[in-house]
């Protein structure tokens, strides 16, 4: 039986705690880090021996990887097939990630998504029809570990809280007008494919689930990224500084979480899970917090501001290093979907105001203004 190889595009907060633990429990695997560039794997190789560190903040633990030898560049993949793909690039740059290497890439890759926001799946297709047209195995990760990196050194991060990774299949179905899995669909897809079965073996708290659990929990996530990383990033500061004013930041995120429940109720693509009824045989799914925004506030307040408050958050970092953001696949994406579906600018006003807001800051500190 040959080795398995898992490629991991992206080695950035989410990209170092996937590979880190990949590679802790499966020392003999493969595991292939893939960089944006030739220079960057040099840097990487000769400054710190291809190795990052992790600081475990929520135990006060520090873990330094073992050599990833295998790291390489998107233009030099060995590899004539890659098996299992995972992508943790910030989401606006997984296409441009995607082009040097898809002719590796065929149906019978395993490939997930772990990133922020939602709609870069719409993108691959539109960018890419054949995984449509020939079904290909495609795969969500929803991560809610906390991670920052630091700024000045590219391979160490923080790991601020400790949660799970959740994941489903998105595409691949037999019938693609029939997404909503049974719970023994479900397992007998653990049990029969290398990624999922690998993925639940890791020290992520890795809960493989039915595409309507992933879809809710997903929606809850994201619910969690318009709050935490369009507000931080606007007023620069660590989760956990938005709790010295607590009832003026639960009303930003009520207003915030409102806004998304009511624009993703009434889109088709999400229609089938938010009418879903638990039946016999099939995942139990709470679907309740459809119905409560200001539960939903509460819950993303504890998990963002209290329970990661040490975090700096991903579009926070980005921010201040002038990189780009992905706040038109989180905020945007909310007011993408209204305008596509002609809401009056009213349901989503609150998400487009981040945008803005957010935009204008990245172009104030990218030019010298206020921080």
């Amino acid at each position: 039986m040959s080795t398995p190889n898992f490629h991991i595009i992206g080695l950035g907060s989410m990209g170092s705690i996937v590979a880190f633990a990949l590679q802790k429990r499966f020392p003999t695997y493969n595991i292939i880090p893939i960089l944006r560039s030739e220079a960057k794997v040099k840097l990487f190789k000769d400054n710190y021996e291809s190795k990052f560190t992790l600081h475990r903040q929520y135990s006060n633990k520090t873990d330094i990887s073992e050599s990833f030898n295998l790291t390489t560049d998107l233009n030099n993949v060995k590899e004539d097939h890659i098996d299992n793909l995972i992508i943790t690039t910030k989401t606006f740059q997984t296409i441009d990630a995607l082009k040097p290497i898809w002719n590796k890439i065929d149906e019978t890759t395993n490939i997930i998504l772990i990133q922020n926001g939602i709609g870069t799946y719409d993108s691959l297709v539109e960018k890419f029809p054949e995984i449509k047209t020939k079904n290909f195995k495609i795969f969500q990760g929803v991560i809610a570990h906390a991670v920052f990196g630091n700024s000045n050194n590219f391979t160490e991060f923080y790991h601020a809280g400790f949660l799970d990774l959740k994941v489903a299949q998105i595409n691949g179905f037999k019938d693609e007008s029939k997404k909503i899995q049974s719970i023994k669909e479900v397992n007998d897809l653990i049990e029969n494919n290398e990624l999922l079965t690998t993925l639940k073996e890791i020290d992520l708290d890795c809960k493989v689930m039915s595409y309507q659990e992933l879809i809710i929990g997903q929606i809850k996530k994201f619910c969690v990224n318009c709050c935490m990383n369009g507000w931080t990033s606007i007023l620069n500061c660590m989760n956990g500084d938005l709790n010295y004013v607590r009832e003026s930041t639960l009303d930003l995120f009520e207003q915030t979480i409102d806004e998304v429940l009511k624009v993703f109720s009434k889109s088709p693509d999400y229609k089938e899970v938010f009418e879903y009824e638990n039946k016999e045989n099939m995942p139990l799914v709470d679907v309740s917090f459809k119905d409560d925004y200001k539960k939903l506030a509460e819950w993303v307040y504890q998990i963002g501001v209290i329970d990661c408050g040490g975090n700096s958050s991903s579009m926070r970092q980005d921010v201040i290093n002038k990189r780009g953001t992905e706040i038109n696949f989180i905020n945007g994406y909310v007011v993408k979907l209204g305008k596509k579906m002609g809401l009056p600018k009213s349901e989503y006003k609150v998400n487009e105001i981040v945008v803005n807001l957010h935009k204008l800051k990245c172009e104030m500190i990218k030019n010298g203004g206020a921080v």
